[in-house]
């Protein structure tokens, strides 16, 4: 079983005004609404919003600028982003579990206080001290030094390998998100919110790439699960 994800989670944050007001502040003053639908139905736009308490939750490919997407538009996004919620927490999930792929990204006002990304039994990048919510899930298990290197062993399995880092990525992405919403990735289908393509542009190259069939175009679930 696997996950793909691209979400970012704020709190404490509100739609005050609702989603198209968050979207001028964002600097997309023409959006254009899809469907009103909840999260497990998400992607049918280029960007999802809705919230569940204290906690706004987006659903956008734009997400990446979070994880090395250089492109002019995720970059921007993220800065919008990051300025309009200065005093908020925000954080940014991403989930591929085809190619083992894994991230997330928390900012305290306005500042990066832990990032880890990594793919195929990887870590690319590590930064910042274990947030509680990573140790509260290594907390259940053994840690050893192996000639220098730090892994975990499951008491309650012994016979079991060792595990490090990656093998606890997609573990920390749902935990990171327990701790902004109350609950995992998973458990959050049924938050009601909006679709909407945030900008002209964005439909148009929507349109392109399906006409041209250049591009696999999904409306996968924010959450999307598979067998494999």
């Amino acid at each position: 079983m696997g996950w793909i994800t691209q979400t970012i989670l704020i709190r404490p944050a509100g739609l005050d005004g609702g989603p198209e007001k968050l979207l001028a502040e964002l600097g997309y003053g023409s959006p254009r609404k899809v469907s009103e639908t909840s999260f497990g139905e998400a992607g049918a736009g280029s960007i999802w919003i809705g919230a569940i308490a204290d906690c706004v939750i987006l659903y956008t490919y734009l997400a990446g600028g979070f994880f090395g997407d250089e492109d002019r538009e995720s970059s921007e996004f993220k800065t919008a982003l990051l300025q309009r919620f200065a005093d908020a927490d925000v954080a940014a999930l991403s989930l591929h579990s085809v190619v083992g792929a894994w991230g997330f990204a928390v900012y305290r006002r306005n500042t990066l206080i832990r990032h880890q990304d990594g793919y195929d039994g990887m870590v690319l990048r590590d930064e910042g001290p274990r947030l509680p919510a990573e140790e509260a899930c290594l907390a259940r298990y053994e840690r050893h030094d192996v000639d220098g290197t730090i892994v975990y062993r499951d008491p309650a399995d012994p016979e079991s390998d060792d595990l490090s880092d990656p093998d606890f990525g997609e573990e920390f992405v749902f935990e990171v998100c327990r701790s902004f919403t109350g609950f995992p990735l998973d458990q959050l289908e049924d938050v009601k919110g909006v679709n909407f393509w945030h900008s002209e542009e964005a439909e148009q190259l929507h349109m392109q790439r399906l006409a041209s069939n250049s591009v696999a175009i999904n409306s996968a679930r924010p959450w999307w699960k598979f067998w494999g």
